[in-house]
C-alpha cells in the first residue's frame, strides 16, 4: 500500500457545491477502488491525504494535478505503508470555520486529534493539525 497528501491552493470561486460534488464523486469512485483518505479546507488551501495501491494512488493524484478548480498542487509526502490511516473513510472532509455549520466542521480552537483516527500515524496527525490551524491566506 501507498500513501500520497498534497496541498494546494483553491480557486477564488470555489463554492460549497463543488466542494460537495468533489466528495460526492471521490467517496464513489474510492470506494469501488479500495482508496481510503482525508481532504481538510482551511477556507483557501485543501490538504488530501490517499491510501490504497500506489498505481490507482498515482492515477488519482495525476488526475488532481490537472483539476482546474485548484492550482499549485505540491505533492508533500509520499510513503509505502502497511496499515492505512484512514480504513474507514472512503473519503472524510473536514473545513475549518464554515458558516453553515456542517457536522465535520472544526474552528481553530477545536483539538483536530479529537476528530481524527487514534491509532492514526503521529507524523500524519501533525501534518494536519498543523494545517488546519493555519489562517488562510488570500492569493
Amino acid at each position: 500500500m501507498y500513501r500520497l497528501v498534497y496541498v494546494s491552493t483553491a480557486q477564488e470561486d470555489l463554492g460549497q457545491s463543488d466542494i460537495a460534488d468533489i466528495l460526492d464523486v471521490s467517496a464513489s469512485n474510492n470506494h469501488e477502488r479500495r482508496i481510503t483518505g482525508f481532504l481538510a479546507h482551511n477556507g483557501r488551501h485543501f490538504m488530501q491525504a490517499l491510501e490504497g495501491a500506489r498505481d490507482e494512488v498515482e492515477e488519482i493524484y495525476n488526475r488532481i494535478l490537472t483539476d482546474g478548480r485548484h492550482f499549485g498542487v505540491v505533492q508533500i509526502l509520499g510513503e509505502n505503508i502497511t496499515e492505512r490511516a484512514f480504513p474507514e473513510w472512503a473519503m472524510n472532509y473536514f473545513r475549518v470555520d464554515d458558516p453553515k455549520g456542517h457536522t465535520m466542521v472544526i474552528r481553530h480552537d477545536d483539538p483536530v486529534d479529537g476528530l481524527l483516527p487514534k491509532d492514526m500515524p503521529r507524523e500524519l496527525l501533525h501534518l494536519f493539525t498543523r494545517f488546519l490551524h493555519i489562517e488562510p491566506t488570500r492569493a
